[in-house]
């Protein structure tokens, strides 16, 4: 009996130590929901009224492949420059990680924008969009699916690009929080 528990508390301690310790996106998310200097914002796909839009079968099956969207982000004030500077050290670190491969990079007038994304380029569960301003703050996106497709996604970015998917209930949140 007492050799079973040796075995077991080792066992035990093992797992412990090997787990990963290294923050994840999805934690980073959990634990800055309640930080008053923060704007969180989980956005189910059905605010986006399909009612109301004429898509294709692509840009549809894009869309359906949405399931949620999670906002945060972090205004720049004079008083929270370090505060930002640290949390963009802290995402620049986890999206750094090997689970996160790159779509695309790209900067201009004081912004810059990565967009990665989590799963198997057939089959994405997670796409990812990291902006910072130099003025006014970042914004971190996580777009939760089932199946998504890089080429239907970038169908569905033309839509929204083409008005034809209405995204009147972001725009509002962005101008909320001076992100215009």
């Amino acid at each position: 009996m007492k050799n079973i528990i040796k075995i077991l508390s080792v066992l035990c301690v093992t797992l412990l130590v090997s787990c990963n310790s290294e923050p994840s996106l999805q934690t980073y998310f959990v634990d800055h929901q309640e930080d008053a200097a923060f704007i969180a914002v989980d956005v189910p796909a059905s605010i986006l009224d399909k009612e109301k839009v004429a898509l294709n079968e692509e840009e549809e099956e894009a869309l359906k492949s949405i399931k949620k969207v999670n906002f945060l982000a972090l205004q720049l004030k004079d008083d929270n420059q370090a505060k930002y500077e640290e949390e963009r050290a802290t995402i620049k670190k986890i999206l750094s990680s090997d689970q996160y491969e790159t779509l695309i990079r790209f900067g201009s007038n004081g912004a810059k924008v990565v967009l990665k994304y989590q799963g198997e380029e057939d089959d994405i569960d997670e796409v990812i969009v990291f902006g910072t301003h130099q003025e006014k703050g970042l914004a971190l996106i996580r777009i939760l699916g089932d199946d998504m497709r890089p080429e239907k996604m970038v169908k569905l970015a033309q839509s929204v690009e083409k008005g034809k998917i209405n995204l009147d209930a972001f725009k509002k949140m962005v101008d909320t929080m001076g992100f215009d």
